[in-house]
């Protein structure tokens, strides 16, 4: 996905119809929204290399194909721990590149958010604080739009399971 994103920085149009294995869905939100998807290139990058570090001791270790046009090849067609963990951790992926981009001002579709405040004290006295924290119900609320639609498709075990684990991903501690 990094490849078609960084590939075309031009229109939207032919960025989105040239990334391999999106539903209608998934190209409706690409084009309304490049600069989500452009955060979501970058957050690929990241977790295949978390991926591949929690794996770097097994037989499978998170490796891209090259010959592939999907990331993981393979491993993504069997009802395996490796790709229940794949779902998950490129779903928390997701929403960690969506929740960054919109915190460091680089999405136009979201801001930080102003919600998070409260009281501290210092030597000086008590004081008021407050800002720009990470915006993650929009990179959650994004994520769920972006990475179910494939699965929704779908009510069989495949498609719930998938679903299943791409919460699991999204899940706040």
């Amino acid at each position: 996905m990094m490849m078609y994103m960084r590939a075309t920085s031009g229109s939207s149009r032919v960025m989105c119809d040239n990334v391999p294995g999106l539903v209608s869905h998934q190209r409706q939100l690409c084009h309304r929204h490049p600069d989500v998807m452009r955060a979501i290139s970058l957050g690929v990058t990241e977790w295949t290399m978390e991926c591949q570090h929690q794996f770097r001791q097994h037989r499978w270790n998170c490796n891209t194909l090259d010959r592939d046009h999907s990331l993981f090849g393979r491993v993504l067609l069997r009802s395996s721990r490796e790709s229940a963990f794949v779902y998950a951790i490129s779903s928390a992926g997701v929403v960690f590149a969506i929740t960054r981009a919109c915190s460091q001002g680089e999405l136009k579709s979201c801001s930080c958010d102003p919600k998070k405040k409260g009281t501290a004290k210092d030597n000086k006295g008590t004081f008021d604080w407050g800002g720009c924290s990470d915006n993650i119900d929009y990179g959650i609320k994004f994520a769920r739009a972006f990475v179910d639609a494939k699965e929704r498709k779908g009510k069989d075990a495949r498609a719930l399971m998938n679903l299943h684990n791409n919460r699991a991903g999204r899940k706040r501690k």
